[in-house]
């Protein structure tokens, strides 16, 4: 079976690599960027199984929310912020629509991916179910791996 294509929107280097880094330990292709025209120009040279997003990057909620919605209607959206979901948002008016809260415990953000790719990662086999918003950190994951 074909690895996943995904791309990540970061701003922060380090939470970039860390992510990027656990994604790619798990098993996916990862191209991660910080700038949302750059992830735009790549959804239009490749398929793209899934887009993670930062909420805090200015044009997420202004050019990549709508370009997504209105022009990929199989590709999902994970959008990582570091505020509690209002409630409308977090049921999601777009079933592709999935919320992460930072900080990310591996664990959880495996989970996510995995359920919404269609692959169920071991953490989710053993009964994990960490919350969003768990006291781990990611570079504790990349560690432990």
């Amino acid at each position: 079976m074909c690895p996943k294509l995904i791309i990540l929107v970061e701003d922060d280097v380090n939470l970039r690599q860390s992510i990027a880094l656990i994604l790619q330990r798990a098993g996916y292709l990862v191209t991660a960027t910080d700038c949302v025209y750059e992830a735009m120009d790549l959804l239009r040279s490749e398929t793209y199984h899934l887009v993670i997003s930062d909420i805090n990057i200015p044009e997420t909620k202004k050019v990549l929310i709508p370009k997504i919605i209105g022009t990929y209607p199989n590709l999902s959206l994970v959008i990582l912020t570091d505020q509690s979901i209002p409630a409308p948002e977090k049921e999601g008016r777009f079933l592709r629509i999935h919320y992460l809260v930072k900080p990310l415990a591996p664990e959880r953000l495996i989970d996510r991916v995995g359920m919404i790719l269609g692959k169920i990662s071991d953490s989710h086999l053993n009964g994990s179910s960490l919350p969003d918003n768990h006291n781990s950190n990611l570079q504790q994951g990349i560690n432990r791996t």
